[in-house]
């Protein structure tokens, strides 16, 4: 920060030297951020990551998933819940460069991360130009947006994560950048909807979200006259192909090229899995509910509109929007998931409240229609993340990262001509940068020394522990008897074990599920074999319910293994037993 603040001081324009060493600065700590310690904080893979694992650990080998499915299939069935393509071809990518392990899998999602910090900071820097704000002010600009992005809890805690959905934002603003690079530029149009049809293969809710978007930034660099079409026949003629070469046919691109997803064999089953949870849609009987409202409100004609079914559940939703725009949500603790937040810092520094609020007005100030372009995007992607009753939802609305890092970079620079009038642009720039990173510091330190203890339960910490002491030991018993405690906890096995790719996809399954490896069973133990056991064997499961059944347990076991978490904790054990 000081270097920063004397750099204000000795230099009074913003050169391009300056602007590239500040950009270099801002992307060197996003780096650091993202990079540091990756695949050891969070302490563990979760299973989802896991699953992705052994899916790419399986394509990095053979071409082909766990399943013995092509690795170019649209829906990869993993262990029954139905995962889009992209982020585990990326993975498989790097697993084949670095090996099966929480780095290989999670460096998709940091670049990703880089990605959004680089991305952010263009679409700015565009937008502001557009909105006839000076250069120097859209280069300044750009830095904020970047430098908010970089140290946002939101950006680096899904940057150092193999969530699918971080991946697909980072896609969608590099989609809707790549129209205000050439606005008139029919190539780069067309990369514009090829790059929103990959982020939608990359997650499911993008299909609700990039459309909207698309059309708004469509939109916001309409020339308006183009749209004047009851001026004369040649007007109706121009905006007649204006809308069908910027709008029209960009969108029927995109959706002929879902068209092989919604064809393949597993789409139908995707779908029921994910209606299957729990959301507004299935949270009430709304006609049973609707019709108890209507009796208790005396069932006048006002009523049957009044409490609708459809009304009812708009309420639902409403309430779940709610939840997002909340400034507790937004800056104070964000998502209590601890795989989603710290639940102690909310998705951006407190710190940037001010800016958030300021950032609306000058926005709107400058460019209506910008301002309309960068709301219809933070409203479109609270969507997919309020209909599932589980909210506020961190990775659910990370599509709205990019857009409100804008609106805040542009609060920063509304809020400095007020405070720092007499400060060139240059010191100006300087100064807010060394407040967003202050504003950070304190959610940098709890991330990386607090929370990956707080969070060990959370991200399944012991798990991958728990597969590597039964590998170790299994060839010395006959049968290991896995008491269920997680149903997906053979994917550890498989990711971490010295199972190669064909192995795997050998092995017997029900269900997309592994029942049995070699020796290894994962079915609860049957005590009383103890009396008459003949041979050797290995229980393993939750220390407290492997100690219940020692206390009348027939023979006592001739060594026990305890796996010590991060926490300081022994989630689980092992126990050796033999004949007598």
């Amino acid at each position: 920060m000081f270097v920063l603040s004397s750099l204000a001081v000795m230099i009074k324009h913003m050169n391009k030297r300056l602007f590239y060493f500040l950009f270099l600065l801002i992307l060197f700590a996003a780096t650091i951020l993202r990079l540091y310690k990756l695949g050891q904080i969070p302490v563990s893979l979760y299973w989802d990551e896991v699953a992705m694992l052994v899916d790419a650990k399986s394509v990095a080998a053979t071409g082909m998933d766990m399943h013995s499915r092509a690795w170019y299939q649209l829906i990869y069935p993993s262990y029954g819940d139905y995962k889009l393509p992209v982020y585990i071809w990326f993975a498989s990518f790097f697993v084949k460069i670095f090996g099966v392990n929480g780095l290989s899998l999670r460096l998709v999602s940091s670049l990703a991360g880089l990605m959004t910090v680089l991305v952010s900071g263009l679409l700015a820097k565009k937008l502001a130009l557009l909105s006839a704000v000076e250069p120097k002010k859209a280069q300044a600009l750009q830095l904020l947006t970047m430098a908010v992005v970089a140290v946002s809890p939101w950006s680096v805690m899904f940057s150092r994560t193999a969530f699918e959905g971080h991946l697909a934002q980072a896609l969608v603003g590099l989609s809707i950048l790549c129209l205000f690079l050439k606005p008139k530029s029919w190539d780069y149009q067309i990369l514009s909807v090829l790059l929103g049809v990959l982020a939608t293969y990359t997650y499911f809710s993008v299909r609700f979200v990039w459309p909207v978007v698309y059309v708004a930034a469509q939109l916001v660099l309409l020339d308006l006259p183009d749209l004047q079409f009851w001026k004369n026949q040649q007007q109706l003629k121009s905006s007649v192909i204006w809308v069908v070469k910027q709008l029209l046919i960009p969108l029927v691109v995109f959706v002929i090229l879902l068209l092989p997803m919604m064809r393949s064999d597993l789409y139908q089953a995707s779908n029921q899995f994910r209606l299957s949870a729990k959301s507004i849609l299935n949270a009430y009987d709304y006609p049973v509910l609707s019709n108890q409202y209507r009796q208790q409100a005396g069932n006048k004609f006002i009523d049957r509109f009044v409490f609708h079914r459809y009304l009812l559940m708009l309420r639902e939703l409403a309430k779940n929007y709610s939840d997002h725009l909340s400034f507790n949500f937004l800056f104070v603790s964000g998502d209590a998931n601890l795989r989603h937040g710290t639940g102690e810092d909310g998705l951006f520094p407190l710190l940037l409240i001010l800016p958030f609020l300021a950032g609306w007005y000058s926005s709107f100030k400058s460019n209506w229609r910008v301002f309309s372009l960068l709301l219809i995007w933070w409203l479109i992607a609270l969507l997919p993340a309020s209909v599932p009753e589980t909210t506020p939802h961190a990775l659910r609305s990370l599509n709205a990262l990019i857009p409100l890092a804008i609106i805040i970079g542009w609060g920063m620079l509304q809020i400095s001509d007020l405070i720092f009038k007499k400060f060139a642009w240059e010191k100006k720039v300087t100064t807010l940068l060394s407040l967003i990173f202050l504003s950070s510091l304190p959610f940098i330190y709890h991330y990386f020394v607090v929370y990956p203890k707080v969070s060990a339960f959370d991200w399944q910490d012991g798990y991958q522990q728990l597969a590597k002491e039964i590998l170790k030991d299994n060839s010395s018993v006959r049968t290991v008897w896995v008491d269920p405690f997680e149903d997906r906890f053979y994917l550890w096995l498989l990711a971490f074990g010295p199972y190669t790719a064909q192995e795997i996809q050998a092995m017997p399954k029900q269900g997309w599920a592994t029942k049995e490896i070699d020796n290894v069973v994962f079915q609860p133990f049957d005590w009383g074999k103890l009396e008459t056991l003949d041979h050797k064997l290995m229980v393993v499961g939750k220390t407290e319910n492997l100690n219940f059944q020692l206390q009348t347990a027939s023979l006592q076991p001739k060594w026990i293994k305890r796996i010590t978490t991060s926490d300081g904790k022994t989630p689980f054990e092992i126990l050796y037993f033999e004949p007598d």
